[in-house]
């Protein structure tokens, strides 16, 4: 009897009481319509920041699950051929679990406002919005680390212009250095390694150079775009 008094509850929403409901969706990523491209780095983002913030902007918990939705192939053959209930996801399409917690009003709006965002991150374009975000986001990750370690921006599939300089430590951009120190090499000057054209200038700042200008040692410039770059992100 106890079975079928919450078969009637569930029947009815409560919403004067104001209690909390669970609300849960599962969204299918179009793997088979777009197989080249790579929707869980696009989910994920830079060290899994953007699945973080959308999460956080919409209220709602998302999970990526399904076949595909771990990066060790062979791991997850292991752990799907294991028959534990929690690994019986991977037998399923690769999809997103959206799952809200809330009272009724406001679990439907969070859920709607989840919906209306993940359907963004599921069109397979390279140079959207989110994309060229995202490839900021990774150059300022890569330009963060690199300059405590007092070497230029680097990162696949980044474009910087050269005279850019590499954010140090903290995201703080290093002042521009003082009249009279880091010249521009004029035209067609050709710089001999080890004698710099320019006085030596703060750790992690690349020497900013003319348009065309030979490169200066130690500052290598970033490959074109490519494809691949999600690869780059990782996730588990």
């Amino acid at each position: 009897s106890d079975g079928k008094k919450e078969d009637e509850e569930k029947k009815y929403l409560d919403v004067i009481s104001n209690k909390n409901i669970k609300l849960s969706e599962r969204v299918l990523i179009p793997v088979k319509q777009y197989p080249k491209f790579n929707f869980v780095g696009k989910l994920l983002g830079p060290r899994g920041n953007s699945l973080k913030r959308l999460q956080e902007e919409t209220g709602a918990k998302m999970s990526i699950l399904g076949k595909g939705s771990m990066r060790d192939k062979a791991k997850e053959e292991e752990l799907r051929k294991s028959g534990e209930a929690k690994y019986a996801h991977l037998s399923d399409e690769l999809h997103v679990l959206i799952e809200v917690f809330a009272p009724p009003g406001e679990a439907y709006s969070r859920m709607s406002h989840a919906l209306e965002e993940i359907k963004k991150f599921l069109v397979p374009d390279y140079n959207d919005e989110i994309r060229q975000e995202q490839l900021r986001e990774l150059s300022y990750l890569n330009g963060s680390e690199d300059s405590g370690r007092g070497r230029g921006i680097r990162g696949r599939g980044i474009r910087i212009a050269p005279t850019t300089p590499s954010r140090g430590r903290g995201g703080a951009i290093p002042p521009p250095p003082p009249p009279g120190r880091g010249v521009l090499t004029p035209r067609g000057t050709t710089v001999t390694r080890g004698a710099l054209p320019v006085p030596p200038v703060a750790r992690g700042v690349p020497t900013p150079r003319a348009r065309g200008a030979p490169t200066v040692p130690g500052y290598r410039a970033p490959p074109p775009p490519a494809h691949e770059a999600y690869e780059e992100y990782g996730y588990d």
